[in-house]
């Protein structure tokens, strides 16, 4: 307790003096932080606005089917200036796309490459499924399955055994192809989907270890 006004007063100075610094540095961090948030929100939403015009320019173009000599000026610029949104990951998809159309497989890869290192983690397993299978399509057998034994997200399974069952084959190891397809069509009739491409790659290779 303080015996009078002054004494007060002198107190509230030497606390002032010994903390009031570090008061006012915090309220101008606090400051900082808040406008800081505020401009990076408005940043992001209005860098997500514009990669979305692009991209939509870039399906019209598709839907359009436009030469995808047209389409590359738009999916170089998404990769560019909004590499780190998920409309650039699509657009690189595309790229792809386009580049197997054309047989040139080592472009594709490359786009697909270039999507798994800015993919979110949900969209990395179609992208590897596309990338092996492009290396399948390139006769690039282990690398396919390299990249195939990179996905362990459930809901894969189908696609994956029956593309090692294609690579299995094609190296001669006709037990282990069929091994692999009856995984895969085992998984295929829990989750009901139906393969009938599957079960003409079984009886395929039943046939050929007859002959």
């Amino acid at each position: 307790m303080y015996e009078t006004e002054q004494e007060q007063i002198e107190a509230i100075k030497k606390w002032w003096n010994q903390y009031g610094n570090w008061i006012i540095g915090g309220f101008l961090i606090a400051l900082i932080s808040y406008f800081s948030w505020n401009y990076y929100q408005s940043s992001t939403q209005s860098r997500l606005e514009g990669a979305s015009v692009k991209y939509d320019e870039l399906l019209t173009l598709v839907d359009q089917g436009a030469p995808s000599s047209d389409r590359r000026a738009l999916i170089d610029q998404l990769k560019s200036d909004y590499s780190r949104t998920t409309y650039a990951v699509y657009a690189a998809l595309l790229g792809a796309a386009d580049a197997v159309s054309e047989g040139n497989h080592e472009t594709a890869l490359a786009e697909l490459d270039w999507a798994l290192s800015q993919a979110a983690d949900e969209l990395r397993p179609v992208i590897l499924v596309r990338k092996a299978r492009v290396q399948y399509a390139s006769d690039e057998l282990d690398a396919a399955m390299a990249t195939l034994d990179q996905i362990s997200r459930p809901g894969f399974d189908v696609v994956i055994y029956e593309l090692r069952g294609d690579i299995l084959t094609d190296q001669g190891q006709h037990d282990l192809a069929r091994s692999a397809y009856e995984t895969a069509m085992a998984r295929s009739q829990e989750e009901g989907i139906s393969t009938p491409f599957l079960e003409m790659k079984l009886n395929d290779l039943a046939t050929a270890s007859d002959s």
